[in-house]
């Protein structure tokens, strides 16, 4: 029945038009092979091994400066802090903090990271709903902003900060109606915001300076940031009104869209996966720019400050799809085809799994061919990745010149959530090469074997199955059968990487 049903439901439905490849700067060279700076791309996997992530350093150069530059007609610059969480790519994050933007971060780990690699503590904000009480007494050492998650955390950062003897910058997450509540932060329409402040401002050991709102879903249209933003601008009306308290920073979250990447409905999925039905890209001119996203923003608080005659706040952005999701690629080849059968398609199976690509299963990615597009026929293909499980697939049908062993494809914006969610499942992880122009660096080497068993003690288990009496003694500095309290690891800001 799939079979037959899947012509007619094909035929039903819109047929994909690819996104330009000028949207990345990426263009074809007289031969047909796709380039970057003039630069093959099917050149950089033959030198770097495939797969290979590519950072595109002149479009993030591009993304830094519709962020960090004033707005035609604002008094000032919005304040920026990357998500470390998108992309945690030391070389790109050093390359964000030489460029005026600061460090958003969510965990132990991250705060150590932003402060190894120099980041100034007041160029850091720390946010997260689950942070250790030693992370959380670093940050007050160092006089990092914190974003207070929720009310019970008053007590806990209030007590650290008197114990420290500093006085905690601190803000307070809320939310609105109209994104994420759950396990993130207080709402505003229950109540429980206001309630939140109204502590918080009472507590000497606590300087509360900011007030923090990530909405969480995506912000792709100008009807859907005035709404957030008048949601937001109510609130701090109300904090005026009823606490007389007047946050210095306002502090929007991040969630800008990207215009080349597009959320995939569960209906759309399921007809593609079934059906072949192509999946459609949302025009790009629809999605609000970067620079559009800032001037709304900053005029937004502007025009609400000077109605109530009041000072403008500091206003902060946190951005990390929209900053860095088109200045990376993930560039891989097939490895092998198997024909499918009577009605089902071809497989395609690539170097590039769910592995190293899994936000391709839930968001459309543009894929394109590194090699000439034309003189083969058309067709469309099943393209799975390596590991041996049936839901290692990046794209259920995807139309493509009919494709040969060891051929090359590049998947578009793999610059937030690639890296950080991907895992060595039985192969290692790709090395990340950025462009310069026409300079080549390596900013991640390749995983090695070696790297993936380096934290393993291969002889404990042995031992163990061998029994008690014929285990040798381990070594001084290795551990056999006892339980050990964990203990915390010291925090500090170590030289930054090289």
């Amino acid at each position: 029945m799939k079979s037959a049903l899947r012509p007619l439901v094909r035929a039903s439905r819109p047929r994909r038009v690819d996104l330009a490849e000028a949207l990345w700067r990426l263009e074809r060279d007289e031969a047909g092979f796709l380039t970057l700076n003039s630069v093959r791309l099917e050149g950089l996997l033959a030198r770097w091994g495939s797969p290979l992530h590519l950072l595109d350093l002149k479009r993030l150069d591009e993304n830094i400066a519709g962020f960090v530059e004033v707005p035609a007609g604002a008094q000032a610059a919005c304040e920026v802090y990357y998500s470390y969480k998108s992309n945690p790519v030391p070389a790109v994050l050093s390359y964000l903090h030489a460029h005026r933007v600061g460090a958003e971060v969510i965990s132990a780990y991250e705060l150590w990271l932003a402060l190894r690699l120099g980041v100034a503590p007041d160029q850091i904000i720390f946010n997260g709903p689950g942070r250790t009480p030693e992370s959380l007494r670093l940050a007050v050492e160092r006089g990092v902003l914190i974003h207070l998650n929720n009310r019970e955390e008053i007590d806990l950062v209030a007590r650290i900060a008197h114990e420290v003897g500093r006085r905690a910058r601190v803000g307070i997450r809320v939310t609105t109606a109209l994104g994420w509540n759950a396990q993130f932060g207080e709402s505003i329409p229950s109540g429980a915001a206001m309630e939140c402040f109204r502590e918080a401002d009472r507590r000497l050991d606590l300087d509360l300076v900011a007030v923090h709102c990530h909405q969480g879903k995506e912000l792709g249209t100008e009807p859907q940031l005035h709404a957030f933003l008048d949601h937001l601008v109510d609130f701090l009306a109300a904090l005026r009104s009823q606490l007389r308290v007047e946050p210095e920073i306002v502090d929007v979250g991040g969630g800008l869209a990207s215009r080349t990447v597009t959320p995939l409905s569960r209906i759309d999925q399921e007809l593609n996966q079934r059906f072949g039905a192509d999946l459609l890209p949302r025009p790009p001119e629809e999605v609000l720019s970067i620079r559009r996203y800032v001037a709304l923003v900053a005029s937004r608080f502007e025009h609400a400050c000077r109605l109530a005659n009041i000072p403008r706040p500091r206003i902060y952005v946190e951005p990390g799809r929209a900053m860095t999701g088109d200045t990376q690629m993930l560039l891989c080849r097939v490895m092998n085809l198997k024909q499918g059968g009577a009605g089902d398609l071809a497989h395609a199976v690539l170097d590039a799994g769910v592995n190293i690509a899994e936000p391709v299963k839930n968001r459309y990615h543009q894929l394109f061919p590194l090699g000439p597009n034309g003189g083969r026929p058309r067709k469309p293909y099943r393209l799975v990745g390596p590991i041996c499980t049936p839901m290692d697939v990046l794209y259920p049908s995807w139309t493509l010149p009919e494709l040969r062993r060891g051929d090359a494809l590049a998947i578009m914006d793999s610059g937030a959530y690639f890296v950080p969610f991907a895992t060595s499942f039985s192969y290692p992880q790709p090395a990340i090469v950025a462009l310069d122009r026409s300079k080549e660096y390596l900013v991640r080497r390749r995983e090695t074997f070696d790297d993936m068993v380096d934290r393993d003690l291969p002889g404990e288990v042995s031992t163990i199955v061998a029994g008690e009496e014929s285990r040798p003694s381990p070594p001084d500095d290795r551990l056999r059968h006892r339980t050990v309290d964990a203990v915390p690891v010291e925090l500090v800001a170590a030289p930054p990487l090289t």
